[in-house]
This record gives structure tokens, sequence and C-alpha cells, in this order.
């Protein structure tokens, strides 16, 4: 089976169309990683209404090639002008513009990038690595565990995640609401649809997609104005940049220290590369000779942030892949895509659709190399998208979002849909509650359903009395008390003392 699913792997390597949508994504993902505040989670979003277009061997390599290329972008705009170019860009600026100020802006971008490719292949091939060891474990999961698998998944995404841990969870239960709305198959009935026949088959995911993070990244750019990025540094030759890459192979055990600790990271669903950054960022100053040069731009604090995020994307497409729950943010939206596409997410892609499983590991590790190489080049022209005038960049987009929600059904009604979850989206931004924990919410609300239903049939209303579910249900109560019980414990402890 595995085998098979190799040579298949390789065979899809062999066509031209699966290496024309690794370079257009490559394109897509350095672009939109670049732009600060547009990350490749919009990019994802904008892709979403072409992908029913494609063949699975089309659509998924292209979105997991940005989603793998993005955070290079996003270093561009992190150390040149101080502004990350996606959210987990943020701890690469804390160490990579101070270099920039110390005029060692090329040293940093080529420590960046060749941290980031290096950690796109180590990761991956662990990945690889790891796919015939959880098979098993694939085999044995059954609906019954897979409806606390789903929820396990919410708890995670909704708790761990950055802010409110109550805001997150009330963010994920919105999601399944809103994944409830229309006609149920099993007990036919009708739900919140109010007498409108375009509810009967629910909110349509490309719509909402698009309205909940392109449309509020839109407005935020809109009323900021003028260019994203207000000043420009100039690059002079490569020999800064060939600095920092030899910079990498000088700590080199360090970065495979935060390969791991990022792939750790993105396994954990929730958790994610913003954390990983962050984590991999302190470890590198506590096992550093020198940590008090850390936030004065020391290269060890780049290669570290940059090693752990392109990480996480390996481990977090091995649990979306194996158990359907998505291990970061946009894993959600590659989560929508693999329905859209009619491929039931989850242990099914480790069976029935291995060999495009494998694809999908290879493609993070290629397009790594080959974005890496073209960042090393052409990072000071790349850095100028950055500078795209808000009035020109505002306009293209939303006319992209809004032609692609009328052409998913060519009705009125999902533009309509689109700028309600617009201003769904901008009210959760502006006060802290979690998109992507939405998002997730309603694409699994569905499938949680499903099996639901199917586990109730075939094994009464004790389903849940099996070992995986039940493990399930105390990692959630666990999740869920973690914080509370530590701030009571942190709490009584501050009473004593005083």
């Amino acid at each position: 089976m595995v085998l098979d699913a190799v040579v298949q792997a390789l065979h899809n390597f062999a066509t031209v169309e699966l290496w024309l949508m690794i370079f257009a994504g490559m394109v897509i993902g350095l672009m939109f990683g670049i732009i600060p505040g547009i990350s490749g989670m919009v990019a994802c979003a904008l892709i979403l209404p072409f992908v029913f277009t494609m063949t699975p061997q089309q659509a998924l390599p292209l979105m997991m090639t940005i989603m793998a290329t993005q955070f290079m972008g996003g270093s561009i705009s992190a150390i040149l002008v101080n502004m990350p170019g996606t959210p987990q860009s943020a701890a690469t600026l804390i160490e990579g513009f101070p270099m920039t100020q110390k005029g060692e802006a090329g040293r940093a971008l080529g420590a960046a990038e060749v941290s980031s490719g290096l950690g796109n292949i180590i990761t991956a091939l662990v990945a690889l690595a790891i796919v015939p060891l959880i098979l098993p474990m694939v085999m044995a999961i059954r609906s019954a565990d897979m409806v606390f698998i789903i929820l396990l998944g919410i708890t995670f995404i909704g708790a761990l995640s950055t802010g409110s841990m109550i805001k997150g969870l009330i963010s994920g239960g919105l999601g399944l609401l809103i994944a409830l709305i229309g006609f149920q198959h099993t007990t036919g009935i009708s739900r919140f649809t109010f007498g409108s026949l375009y509810l009967y088959d629910g909110i349509p995911l490309i719509p909402l997609a698009l309205g909940l993070f392109a449309v509020p990244e839109m407005i935020a750019v809109a009323t900021r104005g003028g260019t994203i990025a207000k000043t420009q540094v100039e690059i002079k030759g490569m020999q800064d940049v060939w600095r920092g890459a030899r910079d990498v192979l000088h700590h080199k055990w360090l970065v495979l220290r935060c390969d791991i600790i990022g792939f750790i990271a993105g396994i954990v669903p929730g958790v994610g590369a913003s954390a990983a950054t962050f984590i991999a960022y302190g470890h590198a100053k506590q096992s550093s000779k020198h940590p008090e040069r850390f936030g004065t731009g020391t290269v060890e604090g780049v290669i570290a942030a940059e090693s752990a995020n392109n990480a996480s994307e390996a481990g977090a497409l091995l649990t979306t892949l194996a158990l359907g729950i998505p291990g970061s943010g946009i894993m959600a939206i590659m989560l929508g895509a693999i329905l859209m596409l009619g491929i039931a997410p989850g242990p099914e892609m480790l069976t029935l659709h291995l060999g495009l499983s494998l694809t999908l590991i290879w493609v993070i590790a290629v397009s790594g190399v080959i974005a890496a190489t073209i960042c090393l080049f052409l990072a000071p022209h790349l850095s100028r998208i950055a500078f795209i005038p808000g009035r020109v960049l505002v306009p293209l987009v939303l006319v992209i979002a809004l032609v692609g929600a009328f052409t998913f059904h060519e009705l009125f009604n999902d533009i309509i849909v689109t700028f309600v979850f617009g201003g769904v989206g901008l009210i959760m931004r502006r006060y802290g509650y979690n998109r992507p924990a939405l998002f997730l919410g309603y694409i699994l609300g569905r499938l949680l359903e499903k099996y639901f239903f199917i586990a109730l049939k075939t094994a009464g209303p004790l389903f849940f009395m099996r070992p995986i579910s039940l493990s399930s249900i105390f990692l959630m109560i666990a999740v869920i008390a973690y914080g509370p019980v530590k701030n009571t414990i942190q709490r009584r402890r501050g009473a004593i003392k005083t």
C-alpha cells in the first residue's frame, strides 16, 4: 500500500501541471506573504472559488505551496520594513529589523530564507517517515471516535490560539451553529432557514470564507490609507546574503532543534506557527552563549523563528490529513477545499488517497527549496510589493473576492452572504474573537453531525465507551480546565505569600 502510494506520488511529480501549480502557488504565496496584513490565509480564501473547477491533483498542491511559502515572503517585510507580512513572522522582526538598522539587512534575509527552506525540507522528510507509523492508528478510528476527535480539534483551536480562551470557544461554537443551518437529511427537518429556499443547502463555503477573511483585511488596509510600508531599505550586493546563509550552517543544531519545536507545535491543533516561533525564539535565547545580545539584532533569533514557522506546516498538514482536524487556521481552509473536491477528510486521506497525501508532503519540501532560492536573489525587489498603494490593492482584491463569490453558484445571494460575513469578520477582528475557530466549527459541523448519527445508529447511546473516544473527552476537559486551574493556583500562591 505504502509502496504503491510512493510510486503514485513520484508519478505526480513527473507531470507538467503539478509543476505549474507549484510555481503559481509560490508567486501567490510570496506576494501575499510580503504584503503586511494580507497573509496566505487570505490568498487561500481567494483561491477557493476556483477549486471546484480543478482536480485534487491541481488544487491541493496549489494551496499547499501557498501555505508553505507565505512565511518566506512574510520574513522579507518583517526584516526590511519592521512589519510582519504574516502574523507568524512577528517573532522574526524582533531581531530582523534591528539587523537592518545596523546595516545587516542582507545577512538577516539570507539567514531567514535558508533556515525557512531547511525547515520545509527537514520536517517534510520527518512527516514522510511518520506516515507508515500512524497508518495503523488511523485504521483503528471509527465514527464514534471521530465525533470526539472533531470536538477536540475545535477545543484546541479555540482554547490554545492567541487571545481569550472563552472568545475562542465561543467562536468555534458559533461555527458549529452556522453549520446546522439548512435541511437535515437524516431527520428530514429544515433548521434556521426562515422559509428561504436559498438556506436549505446551508451557508455556502466560498462566500463565507471570502467574507470572513478577505473583506475585513481589505477594510483594515483601506482605513490605514497610503502604502502599507513607509520606508524601504536597499540591499547592496550579495555578500551579506551569503554571510547569512553561512550563519545557518554554523548554527545547524539550533536549526534542527527549532524545526522539531515547530513540527510538534504544528501537530497540536490550535498551537500553530505563531506560538512555535516565539517558543523557538525563547529557546534560542536560553541556549545562546550571549543571551544579552537578543533584542539588539542577533542572527540566531532570526534563524530560530524562521526555522520554526516553516516547520510547523508539515506538522499541521499531517494532523489535517490523518484526523481531518486542521493543525492551524489556514489548514481549516485547506480542509474546506478537500471537502469541495468530494474527498472525506480524516482517515480516508491516508487510506484511499495516500498517494495524494504523500504528494502534498513532498510539495512542502520542493516548494521550500525553490522559493528560498528565489528569495535569496530577488528579496530586495520582492520587498517593493509592500509599497503598493492601498487605493490600488483594496479594490483589486475586493473585486476578485466578489467575483469569486458570485461564480460559485451564480447567485446574487452569495454576494450578500459575503458582505454579511465580512461584517461578522470585522466585528470578530475588532473585539478579538477567533475567525479560524469559527471557520473550523463551520467546516467540521456537518461532519460532526454525520458521524454522530452513524455512531448512534450502530452503537447506541453509549457509543462513546471506546478508548479513543474516552481519551478525547479527557483531553477536552484538560484543555478547557488547564487555564482556569493554573490561574487559581497562582492566585492562591500569591495570597499565601502576601
